[in-house]
This record gives structure tokens, C-alpha cells and sequence, in this order.
């Protein structure tokens, strides 16, 4: 075969190849219309940086963090919200006056409210040590905190025993770890979780070492076993759900692509349109895209998920997962071309928290 040839062959080739593109373009770069263009750059105007653990996203300023968060340190449910300092101390009172009102299923085990601790100097809250459960032994308890930082309430339960009652003598004997008391334990514990607890504003962004949580800011102490998972929504129009989910302790033993084939052998009503591993501000990701009709209507329905670090979780890399998907209840006004985009121009904002692990 001669020059001229192969050179038009190699001609055809690139010919074939850029019509192939033009009509079937690459997953990362769909080809938008002149109108869905449009689209796009409204639904991406106005991007606001969000903290979330140690990792930072762009999302646009009307996207909103919603109230069902779960927020776990050390497997001590965290929940925060924004609160005038006359409403706090409200919530204290109302709050000590209920527990000190509640009656136990057993007269032996009251009172349910056992003790009321003051935080140190400087901190503004108080800890309220009760009964678990009305109809539980008073042997299990919660150390519930309220703390005030910055405009943030923050209320902190954490699981503690007392079976020091010289009831608890004989059980103690035969099951010492059950009927101990943990509680001067759990309380430093806890003290020391308040004492690096700061509230922030939405768009405050930390620069030393520790975790985002909504409204607030917990400084690292290297040991804090964390796992938070937020959902962000839009107002009035919520087309379109973002969730995202940190923790520095689960590690898979399989990624999501590896996953996949049992992934979809679960797909009843949808498909995989794409799927692929992207080098992200230097993270590896894997991502996966799918698309489908909703579980009780035909409506479109599309779940597109980034992952990193779900193999290698751990202190220093904790897993993130970045989620969009479309809101069952309110059909979608956009495009799958639109929502793609959207999705890539924000799961190219994921990245590592300058000084999230070490205060620059």
C-alpha cells in the first residue's frame, strides 16, 4: 500500500471519527443547545464554596442545607441550628422543666433527670445527664449537652452508665462492664467535644485543622471518628437534590465500578449512561451516572454519584460521596444535557480543604 493511500485512509479515519463526535459527543462534554446553554448558566451563576467534613464543593447560593442531617462524632448524634441567645436559654429551661416532669415506668429508677452539670469558663450551655428511655433501667444514660456559640445552638447525646446503686451490687458482680459507671469518663469526653465546637457562618470557610458541620466548626484532635451526611435542596423549585456524605472510618472492599455488575442487575427502571474514574483537584473519583424513570410514576428520573477514597477511608483520607438526583415529587424542568452539565460543573469543584488536616 502506498503513501497516498494510507494517507487516505488515515483522511477517512479523523473524517469518521469528528462526525462520530459531532453526533455522538463524549460523556463529559454533551453538546448543549443554544437554549439549554442558556439554562445551564442560570442554574450555575452565582456558585457559593460549602464545607463539608474536610472537602469543599461550589453550589450555587440558592441551594439550601435542609434539616435532616446525620451528624456523628465518636457515634454521638450532633445536631445544629441557628438561634437567638433569648430562644437558647428559652430551650434550656423548657427543656430542664420536661425532664424534671417526666416519670419512670418504675418508681425505683426516679428521678429521670439525674444531674445538671454547667460547662466551663467561658462556655455558654449546660449538660443534662438523664435516663436513656422512661422504661429502661436508670443504669443507662444520656449525657445530653446545649451549647451556644456564635449564634449556633449545638446539642451533643452521648451514651453513658451509672450502675454504681447498691441495687446493681449482685448484677455487678456477674456482669461488671454493664453495671460500671462511665460517666466522669464520658463527661470529660464530652467537655472536651464542646470545648472544639465553633459555630461559623454558611459561607465562613475554616483554615485550620478539623470538620465542617452545618452552622458550625469542630476543631481536629486527631481521633474523632466522624460521619456527616447533608442534603442541600433549592426554594421554591426543587428540581434538583445534592447530597453529600463524609466519614473517615467505613472503607469498602469494593469500589462502586467494581461494583457494578450488581449494581445493575438492580436497575429496574433505569440504565448507566456513563460511568468512569476522573482525576479531581487531584483526587481520584469514580463516578456513575444514571438515568430512568421515577419508582411510582414515568417521570425522568436521574442519580448521578461521585465517590473518593471509598477504598482507602480513613483519618487523613476520608470517603466523600457526592450525590444529585432529581426530586421524586416535582417533576424536573430540565434536560438530561442540562442536569449533566450542571452535574459536571460542580462535582469539578470537589476538593480538600486547604488546611483541613494541618493548620497552615
Amino acid at each position: 500500500m502506498n503513501k497516498r493511500n494510507i494517507l487516505l485512509i488515515l483522511l477517512a479515519g479523523v473524517a469518521i471519527y469528528a462526525l462520530w463526535r459531532w453526533y455522538l459527543p463524549g460523556p463529559y462534554h454533551p453538546v448543549l443547545t443554544e437554549k439549554e446553554k442558556k439554562v445551564t448558566t442560570e442554574m450555575l451563576a452565582n456558585l457559593q464554596t460549602r464545607c463539608i467534613g474536610r472537602y469543599l464543593v461550589d453550589l450555587p447560593a440558592n441551594y439550601n442545607n435542609t434539616l435532616n442531617d446525620a451528624i456523628w462524632v465518636n457515634d454521638n448524634l450532633v445536631e445544629t441550628g441557628l438561634l437567638y441567645p433569648p430562644a437558647f436559654e428559652q430551650r434550656i429551661q423548657l427543656r430542664e422543666d420536661a425532664l424534671r416532669q417526666m416519670k419512670t415506668s418504675y418508681p425505683i429508677d426516679m428521678p429521670y433527670l439525674k444531674n445538671i452539670y454547667r460547662l466551663p469558663q467561658g462556655m455558654k450551655g449546660i449538660i443534662f445527664e438523664r435516663m436513656e428511655d422512661q422504661s429502661v433501667p436508670d443504669v443507662v444514660r444520656v449525657l445530653e449537652a446545649h451549647l451556644y456559640s456564635n449564634g449556633v445552638a449545638i446539642k451533643v447525646e452521648m451514651k453513658a452508665k451509672d450502675g454504681s446503686a447498691a441495687r446493681y451490687d449482685k448484677d455487678r458482680q456477674t456482669e461488671p462492664t454493664v453495671y460500671t459507671n462511665t460517666v466522669p469518663a464520658k463527661l470529660a469526653e464530652l467537655k472536651d467535644l464542646l470545648s472544639r465546637i465553633q459555630g461559623r457562618k454558611e459561607t465562613e470557610i475554616p483554615t485550620t485543622a478539623g470538620s465542617c458541620i452545618p452552622h458550625a466548626f469542630i476543631a481536629d484532635n486527631k481521633k474523632d471518628k466522624e460521619f456527616i451526611e447533608l442534603v442541600y435542596k433549592t426554594s421554591p423549585n426543587n428540581y434538583l437534590n445534592a447530597t453529600m456524605m463524609s466519614n473517615n472510618y467505613i472503607r469498602e472492599k469494593d469500589s462502586m465500578l467494581e461494583r457494578l455488575g450488581v449494581i445493575e442487575t438492580m436497575l429496574s427502571r433505569g440504565k448507566v449512561f456513563r460511568k468512569g474514574k476522573r482525576k479531581i483537584n487531584g483526587l481520584d473519583t469514580e463516578e456513575l451516572l444514571l438515568s430512568g424513570r421515577q419508582p411510582n410514576n414515568d417521570n425522568p428520573r436521574y442519580l448521578f454519584t461521585l465517590l473518593v477514597n471509598e477504598k482507602t477511608g480513613g483519618k487523613k483520607t476520608p470517603v466523600f460521596d457526592l450525590t444529585v438526583v432529581n426530586d421524586e415529587e416535582t417533576p424536573t424542568a430540565y434536560t438530561r444535557n442540562e442536569i449533566v452539565a450542571f452535574w459536571d460543573a460542580i462535582s469539578q469543584t470537589v476538593r480538600v480543604r486547604p488546611g483541613a488536616f494541618n493548620s497552615r
